[in-house]
């Protein structure tokens, strides 16, 4: 399990969909109406490594889709026109938003919690001097990387989300720790086999190391 930097007062920003109520001082973002102007910005940009995560707080039958998530060049304090929807961004500058979609949906482009109690969230980390991998968080897990090749040094990034479809409202939500996946398999596997029957696994011998004893 490995302590990451966590978001420290991160709001909700000023500048958001036509369609967004904010609430709890900005850390509570919900959409009133229809299905679209749902976006919503950090109000300030991310740190290499810091953590930010939302939860899903309540949901509306009757919809499709769900929340999408990610993260922006775009700065919000320059008020710039809103689109419909996030992705509706991409033409305006460099923006990676991934949408989120309920397991079992083959056409997902990633298959994730979407109901009510749902923690998402995501993390930059650079991997040389100019560019980071974009790594996707669910429930406290980090699920490997999403994205590549974001040039986190020439602009600051904003998280954006987009309070879509059947997402009705999310709220900011602070974690300690984030489990890698590597580790959360390791829970998995322990949980469900004796300690001393790890060496007739049909694993190489580092696979069995890891088990036994990182």
């Amino acid at each position: 399990m490995a302590f990451a930097q966590i978001s420290n007062c991160v709001r909700f920003h000023s500048h958001h969909g036509s369609n967004i109520v904010l609430g709890e001082n900005n850390t509570i973002a919900y959409r009133k109406a229809s299905f679209a102007n749902g976006l919503v910005f950090s109000e300030r940009s991310l740190e290499p490594g810091e953590v930010f995560f939302v939860k899903i707080t309540q949901t509306e039958l009757g919809w499709n889709g769900h929340l999408r998530l990610g993260l922006t060049q775009l700065d919000p304090n320059t008020f710039f026109d809103l689109p419909l929807i996030s992705f509706d961004l991409l033409p305006l500058g460099q923006t990676w938003v991934f949408s989120i979609f309920k397991p079992g949906n083959e056409d997902s482009e990633v298959r994730l919690p979407s109901e009510v109690g749902s923690l998402i969230g995501l993390q930059y980390k650079p991997y040389n001097d100019l560019f980071a991998h974009l790594h996707l968080i669910v429930d406290g897990v980090d699920r490997g990387v999403f994205e590549s090749d974001i040039p986190y040094r020439s602009k600051p990034l904003y998280v954006v989300a987009d309070i879509y479809g059947t997402t009705k409202e999310i709220q900011i939500r602070q974690m300690h720790e984030v489990t890698s996946l590597q580790t959360a398999c390791k829970v998995a596997i322990m949980q469900n086999i004796a300690q001393k029957a790890v060496g007739s696994l049909p694993l190489p011998k580092f696979l069995k190391d890891f088990l036994l004893y990182r």
